[in-house]
């Protein structure tokens, strides 16, 4: 997926059922043209039950090319966090975050390490490895 074509294509009206976004939205100089930079999709990946912890997945994060560099993405991931924190409490789940991350992604890695998460290896059959962390 191209992330700069999915945050020009973004709609909040066609978001699936059971999939949460977090939007990260400039105001332009010109009245109602507001611009979306970047995008975090996320949802409960699994339910917590007796037999099992459940799961957070964040699926997707992404920033616009033109903001790259000005850690926006921690300004996302850290209101992400705190929204599946609250959600967490409020439904009695299991506050474990997982997420997949190519490795060689160095920018996403550093992302998601400054913020806890754990690099657990990679996911056979696919080259990304999983990354957790537990909402504190």
């Amino acid at each position: 997926m191209d992330p700069q074509r999915y945050i020009r294509g973004l709609s909040v009206r066609k978001t699936p059922t059971g999939v949460m976004r977090t939007l990260l939205v400039v105001s332009g100089d010109i009245p109602l043209h507001d611009e979306v930079v970047g995008f975090c999709e996320y949802g409960v990946g699994v339910e917590t039950t007796k037999e099992h912890e459940g799961i957070y997945q964040i699926s997707y994060i992404a920033t616009a090319l033109k903001v790259r560099g000005q850690h926006l993405g921690d300004t996302l991931l850290a209101s992400v966090i705190m929204r599946l924190r609250d959600d967490a409490w409020r439904s009695n789940r299991t506050p474990l975050m997982l997420t997949q991350v190519d490795p060689r992604n160095k920018p996403s890695m550093d992302l998601f390490s400054r913020f806890g998460f754990v690099d657990e290896g990679p996911d056979p059959p696919t080259t990304r490895n999983t990354i957790c962390c537990r909402c504190r």
